[in-house]
């Protein structure tokens, strides 16, 4: 029995599913959003919220030029405090290799207006005299910026539902309708949508989600996992720390913020588990960066579960197997920075037929011509022996 109509209907109440709510709505499109837990409880609410232009992909570099100019005016378009602030990123360098890569990526960047600057290990070491001489130097962004993911994704949920998008959390999505190769409807643990549009923002579960429709998106599970200490006195500048082996901030009640970048092989799944191994190595490895965090009291850790592609980049727009089914998933880390640009390019996508900005690299039919591996980009790629 069908209980409810949408002209489209989102599954998955994270950072992109929420922009793209807000913007839909905005636009006056009937828009319902379905979640099998709550609002941002994956990747969207467990990242550091980290916003950077630094070490992105050549292709997605237009993209994050527009979406840090939303960024910017993001708050007083959603009329709320996200803790937005140009705290700036701090990318690490253990050798000379990375800092030649570094220079290109300079070099590459400007030409759209990116401010980074390569500095050598004196010049950090000014700027973050707890920093070690273990690394050789940096690509340094002061314009980068940092928010607080649950902010936004309150502050998106809030302006959606204001403009009439209906939500439905605690409602697992059980099979998609299909009619002609068209979707036809959403079966969920709630009864069934009738719907002929579905964006499928799913995080790491949209490969299961596209599986009704026998579509294959290729996804690999990841735990993320952050450890959190007691607050000291201020250790580092306003900055997100990043490494091949770890990223780490400190906030301003002086709580220090520990990651890892990727996982090393041979974990992942969906398991919230501390792992603690895993926790182990990442704070030995920031320790080698900053030592000062050595006596440190770990007071929580979180784990979220990210959606890793084949090549690192996001999986994005229509399929040629089924009308009506739009990706957005496949963000491997990467994808908060790019929140407000995702919902704004899903909304034209789907009202206009087209998108401003180039999106064609992100379809999923590239794995079919070959793209299989990443590309080497982006910090979190670049693992340590």
């Amino acid at each position: 029995m069908t209980i409810l109509k949408a002209d489209v209907v989102i599954i998955g109440a994270g950072s992109t599913g929420m922009s793209a709510a807000y913007e839909l709505s905005k636009a006056g499109v009937d828009t319902l959003v379905v979640d099998k837990s709550s609002l941002s409880m994956e990747a969207a609410g467990r990242n550091p919220g980290g916003i950077r232009q630094i070490g992105r992909d050549p292709d997605e570099l237009p993209l994050m030029v527009e979406a840090m100019q939303r960024w910017h005016n993001l708050p007083e378009e959603l009329g709320c405090d996200l803790e937005l602030r140009e705290d700036g990123y701090l990318w690490v360098a253990l050798n000379e290799k990375d800092i030649e890569m570094q220079r290109g990526l300079v070099k590459r960047d400007t030409k759209y207006g990116i401010k980074e600057y390569v500095l050598d290990l004196q010049q950090i070491q000014e700027m973050a005299p707890a920093i070690s001489d273990f690394i050789v130097g940096g690509l340094y962004s002061p314009t980068d910026l940092i928010a607080n993911p649950f902010l936004v994704a309150r502050g998106y949920y809030t302006n959606a539902k204001r403009y009439g998008a209906k939500f439905l959390f605690n409602t697992e999505v059980v099979d998609l309708r299909m009619k002609n190769n068209r979707i036809d409807g959403v079966l969920t643990s709630q009864g069934e949508i009738s719907t002929h549009v579905v964006i499928n923002a799913a995080g790491p579960w949209s490969d299961h989600i596209a599986r009704m429709v026998d579509v294959n998106i290729p996804l690999s599970p990841c735990p993320n996992q952050f450890i959190v200490t007691e607050p000291v006195k201020a250790i580092l500048p306003p900055l997100l720390l990043i490494s091949a082996i770890g990223v780490c901030r400190q906030s301003e009640e002086g709580n220090v913020y520990i990651g890892n970048t990727n996982a090393p092989g041979g974990i992942g799944g969906f398991s919230k588990a501390t792992n603690y191994d895993e926790m182990t190595r990442t704070a030995a490895n920031i320790l080698k960066i900053v030592p000062a965090f050595r006596k440190l009291n770990i007071i929580r850790t979180w784990v979220g579960t990210i959606d890793f592609s084949p090549d690192d980049n996001f999986i994005f727009g229509h399929i040629d197997q089924v009308e009506g089914l739009i990706l957005a998933s496949g963000f491997s880390g990467h994808g908060f920075a790019l929140t407000p640009i995702l919902g704004q390019l899903l909304c034209e996508l789907i009202v206009q037929g087209k998108t401003t900005l180039p999106v064609d690299a992100f379809r999923l039919d590239r794995f079919n011509q070959g793209v299989t591996e990443k590309k080497g980009h982006f910090a979190h790629q670049h693992m340590a022996d």
